[in-house]
């Protein structure tokens, strides 16, 4: 059976039998799951069919690749082939006669390396790809593979690794699909989420033109152009002014984490003797990277030192694992203190990966807090224990939370699936635990406020009714839970002039119980709470983009939907007129012609609307505008409401004003049915206006006069007119004309 070998961008490899098919991509559930950059959700597979193994690509957005050529249907693979996917490299080995294991191998060790069995690194059951720090001399003498690079003098931090020198100064990506890649830097380069940006950055975070970078004379110099997220050096904000770079310094545009590199010949260091932290060192600055560098190496003879000791105090003991003293002394080679670091921060990246399992979170900061013991200032390092402590602290709550839930303790595990914040990937996988932890919290409640009205335990009910109600009155609409403007709340005995109740009858019965605690309690509100979980206000922005991401696969159609939202209705049209003219793309033209359709309608509508709006005509504008809506909530769908768009917010909130004025206009006339018809044409589009509240208020109470003082049918069709829906006039009104036989 062949056996597929898969190269990580970190230099280690898997191998996986070829069985049947294998599915290759960065979603979860892929047969390889591949989470490094360049890889589409469900990027190809691999399969077998009459003893030639082929590879097929799935869609995927920046393509596979067979011996440098993009591959359009399956092609057949021999083991001379090699195939790239984004940054990683498949090859084919022949089968065999010996039998093969699939899963997880490390990489080819220098002959005689000390053999370390696979998750014996890390003491646990789990497989790292750890390298051991200290490489054991193979007998006969000859040095090991490698062993040169030992012998070199400690690079000073920042600096690129031998063998891998630049030409120029680059960028290094440090987190998500931009990790490992690296961008040169020649003359101006600008940086942004499209072209013309030379170093493009497909992120929401990241601004069209978010910051430019000038190589001048030697020097690197940065500045923002004004993005909307902001320019972080090294974790302070960067302005419009030209600011100087230096070797390992990490720039962040938006969320996309990057370090800067200069040339291998040329590492400039800061001098210990700068005027300004920011600025070039002065004469005599070599001392401070003379002074680091000496440092490095006073802590690189410690750690030889300790381990000499060690060795030494173990071969006194004889005891059963000693081993012969290391260094110029004894029989084996220790590593720089530089390549030290660098094998903790990949054993910390294999303890923080999930594509072994379950990742260590504990193993993952013990092993960046090593290297940060050896290099306090390593960017990458910083970087990395910042990410686990946040995961780590998420994943004990998320355990926590578990927990609790399977102790039938729902209240305790809300608490600690709350404190998940959302830029964890914990945050996804315990929205369904909240879910079920609310609603069982939501039944006992509900369950115990019951009990104790019914008991009159008012103390009792009060808390358990409260965390009820503030789960039940999200579903209801402002004028079921308070009164409207001009009325009183009365929860007992009958209602009288301008006194209003409550329909729900425990609601009723809640806010008695709150009387009896408290003679007169604050007015009962309905407290606003996000609709998904975390600590930290949702934004909307981020919830559309989402949406728009789950709901249409191709990016282009994306931010056509993320232009529409923020109403840059030209610029989404000019979006989908790109992704038509391509025919590559033929399978999203259906689906983008339907968008032009619907965003088209959307804008003219809103346009003529706005036309009678601007002529004082709200009654005119009010049908194009309802249309205007109705044509949104096809494509907003179900964020239509929670997550409005530009059109809809400008639509609802002009009507208003624009009624509120007109009716104003009428009523100085002394036309107060005139008027209140207009405000409530407005208040029938948004309900949110505080004039048009205070309006809307006046009309209810003149519908109320009117029906009081009805003599007959006409009078009660003036009541009509005063009206406004929810007041409850409108009701009395249908059945006094069914009393008197009125038409």
């Amino acid at each position: 059976m062949a056996t597929l070998v898969v190269r990580l961008p970190d230099g280690t490899e898997n191998e996986h039998e070829v069985s049947g098919e294998l599915k290759l991509g960065r979603q979860q559930g892929s047969d390889i799951l591949l989470t490094e950059g360049g890889v589409s959700r469900t990027h190809a597979r691999v399969y077998s069919e009459g003893g030639t193994v082929y590879i097929e690509d799935l869609g995927s957005a920046n393509g596979t690749f067979v011996n440098g050529e993009r591959i359009a249907e399956p092609t057949a693979l021999t083991p001379q082939s090699e195939v790239v996917l984004g940054d990683y490299t498949l090859s084919l080995k022949a089968a065999s006669g010996a039998a093969r294991s699939s899963g997880a191998r490390k990489a080819a060790k220098p002959p005689g390396a000390d053999a370390v069995p696979v998750g014996g690194e890390a003491g646990g059951a789990r497989a790292t790809r750890a390298i051991p720090s200290i490489k054991a001399k193979p007998a006969g003498g000859a040095p090991p593979a490698g062993a040169a690079l030992a012998k070199r003098p400690a690079r000073p931090v920042g600096a690129l690794p031998a063998g891998g020198a630049a030409a120029g100064p680059i960028l290094r990506g440090m987190v998500g699909p931009w990790a490992g890649k690296t961008y040169p830097l020649k003359g101006k380069v600008l940086v942004g989420r499209v072209p013309p940006a030379g170093i493009v950055l497909e992120d929401d975070s990241v601004s069209r033109k978010h910051a430019e970078l000038e190589v001048s004379g030697g020097a690197v110099l940065a500045r923002d152009l004004g993005s909307a997220n902001g320019t972080l050096l090294n974790g302070d904000p960067l302005g419009p002014d030209p600011i100087d770079l230096q070797p390992g310094d990490v720039l962040q545009f938006g969320v996309v984490e990057m370090t800067f590199e200069g040339p291998q010949d040329a590492v400039p260091r800061r001098g210990a003797s700068a005027a300004s932290g920011r600025g070039r060192p002065a004469a005599g600055g070599d001392e401070g990277g003379d002074g680091r560098r000496k440092k490095l190496f006073v802590v690189g003879g410690a750690v030889v030192g300790l381990l000499v000791v060690a060795g030494i105090a173990k071969s006194v003991m004889g005891g059963p694992g000693a081993v012969a003293p290391t260094g110029p002394m004894g029989g084996g080679a220790v590593q720089d203190p530089a390549s030290l670091v660098q094998d903790l921060l990949s054993e910390c990246r294999s303890f923080a990966s999930s594509e072994l399992g379950a990742p260590n979170w504990e193993k993952a900061d013990q092993s960046c807090s090593k290297a940060l013991d050896l290099d306090p200032i390593n960017a990458e390092g910083n970087s990395l224990i910042r990410r686990i402590r946040v995961e780590k602290a998420a994943f004990e709550n998320y355990s926590q939370g578990e927990k609790l839930m399977a102790r039938l303790k729902p209240e305790e595990a809300l608490s600690f699936f709350r404190k998940i914040p959302k830029e964890s990937e914990y945050y996804r996988r315990s929205r369904s635990k909240s879910t079920e932890a609310e609603e069982a919290v939501t039944k006992r409640s509900l369950d115990d406020c019951k009990r104790y009205l019914r008991d009159s335990q008012w103390s009792a009910a009060v808390p358990r009714c409260q965390t009820y109600m503030e789960v039940w009155c999200r579903g209801q609409s402002r004028d079921d839970l308070q009164p409207p403007l001009g009325f009183t709340l009365s929860l007992e005995g009958r209602l009288r002039k301008n006194e209003w109740r409550p329909k729900d009858p425990l609601f009723v019965k809640f806010l008695i119980a709150r009387h009896k605690l408290e003679p007169n309690p604050a007015p009962w509100v309905c407290p606003q709470r996000d609709e998904d979980l975390g600590p930290t206000a949702v934004d909307p922005k981020a919830v559309v983009a989402e949406a728009a991401k789950r709901r249409f696969p191709n990016k282009l159609m994306q931010a056509a939907m993320m232009d529409y939202w923020a109403g840059r209705g030209s610029e989404a049209l000019a979006t989908l007129q790109k992704l038509r003219a391509n025919y590559e793309n033929a399978q999203f033209h259906a689906a983008a012609d339907e968008m032009m359709k619907t965003m088209s309608t959307v804008d003219q509508l809103f346009k003529a609307g706005q036309s009678y709006l601007a002529g004082d005509d709200p009654e005119k504008a009010a049908d194009p505008l309802r249309e205007a809506l109705e044509v949104d909530k096809s494509l907003m769908m179900e964020l239509a409401e929670s997550k409005p768009s530009f059109y809809r917010r400008n639509i609802l909130a002009d009507m208003a004003d624009k009624s509120y004025q007109r009716g104003k206009h009428w009523a100085d006339r002394d036309d107060k049915r005139r008027a209140c018809k207009m405000w409530k044409l407005g208040f029938g589009f948004y309900a949110g206006n505080p004039d048009l509240n205070k309006a809307a208020g006046f009309c209810s109470t003149m519908a109320l006069n009117t029906f009081r003082g009805a003599g007959g049918c006409p009078d009660l069709a003036a009541a009509l007119d005063f009206a406004v829906k929810g007041d409850g006039v409108e009701e009395m009104v249908v059945d006094k004309k069914k009393e008197l036989g009125c038409p």
